[in-house]
């Protein structure tokens, strides 16, 4: 089946990509989003994001800041990534070097990530109700959505599409009218239009992220059910990221080792009707054993509805019972 296939590179740069994936892109037709940070503004990078777009590529930029500055763009350093992203476009466009596509990846700031998953500390409740009580600010959340939303703009009239990386349970939000969640998660989605909405279900995170309580068979049919209902109500812009196949920012996320695992989660979301799925990540691809059998199995992915799972089907009704509350708390 045919579909658009693209992989996060979060830590390989536009150079190494090409030397390390270009003949592997090129026979099974999978684009890229390159991690681009302001280390990554150089004439090397540049001509090798033209080598991409020559090969016939889906060529995509994913400004990324300091670990300082929050890492991913966020209600608190809206500002600062607006500077970076038109840093970055303004670059290349000097370089002859315009990505077809620009990836935001709205996530809580990283120093809250870092310590809500810190299972070493006690207290952990207690840190994500502080944190969220922190967090709720709808002045600033107002004011973030009013810079993504003209920052959108101005990728737009660049020619650039964009697509929004979004945390799972936010995308169980835009299904309704509520923006609480993403006001406590620092991450305004709804109502700005980004052209393609993926939601991160990397099921092979879920039972570390969880201690269990979250299978990735469980996980598994969240995402379907969350793809089925995107799919509903943004036809257009339905998208969705999987994975995992290696770590990330975190160092220690729990990823697939072979492509079984990841192939569930591929099937169901061609199943839902999502014909955009971006893979978490391509180094993690590359890393394995054979490279060739997880493009193969991906680009041979066939539609399937996932296994059933009781507690997700129930998780998820309670999270939509409760979600026209949240809409009306969230007006207040």
């Amino acid at each position: 089946m045919r579909y658009d296939l693209r992989f996060w590179v979060e830590h390989l740069d536009a150079c190494e990509t090409v030397e390390r994936a270009l003949p592997l892109l090129e026979e099974y037709g999978a684009g890229v989003c390159i991690a681009t940070f302001e280390r990554s503004l150089t004439e090397s990078n540049a001509a090798a994001l033209r080598t991409l777009g020559q090969a016939g590529l889906q060529v995509g930029l994913w400004p990324l800041l300091s670990l300082e500055q929050g890492y991913f763009p966020n209600e608190r350093n809206v500002a600062a990534y607006n500077g970076h992203v038109r840093r970055v476009i303004e670059w290349a466009e000097e370089n002859g070097a315009v990505p077809d596509l620009l990836a935001v990846d709205l996530e809580i700031p990283i120093d809250q990530m870092n310590s809500l998953l810190d299972r070493s500390r006690p207290g952990g409740l207690k840190r994500l109700v502080d944190t969220m009580r922190d967090n709720r600010d709808p002045a600033r959340y107002l004011r973030a959505k009013s810079c993504l939303n003209e920052l959108n703009f101005w990728l737009h009239a660049r020619g650039i599409r964009t697509i929004v990386a979004l945390l799972p349970w936010v995308a169980l939000e835009i299904e309704g009218d509520s923006e609480l969640l993403q006001d406590l998660m620092e991450t305004p989605v709804t109502g700005i239009g980004w052209d393609i909405l993926s939601p991160m279900w990397y099921s092979s995170m879920f039972p570390g992220l969880t201690g269990g309580a979250i299978t990735e068979r469980d996980a598994d049919w969240l995402g379907y059910d969350s793809c089925l209902w995107l799919k509903t109500r943004h036809p257009a812009r339905a998208g969705v990221s999987l994975g995992v196949t290696g770590t990330g920012v975190l160092g220690d996320e729990q990823a697939f080792t072979t492509p079984d695992g990841l192939m569930v989660s591929v099937r169901a979301a061609l199943s839902a009707g999502i014909r955009d799925i971006s893979i978490y990540n391509l180094e993690g691809v590359l890393d394995s054993d054979d490279p060739a059998a997880w493009m193969a199995a991906l680009r041979g992915a066939r539609p399937a509805v996932p296994p059933r799972s009781d507690r997700a089907v129930y998780f998820l009704a309670a999270m939509r019972c409760a979600f026209p509350k949240l809409a009306r708390l969230s007006r207040r």
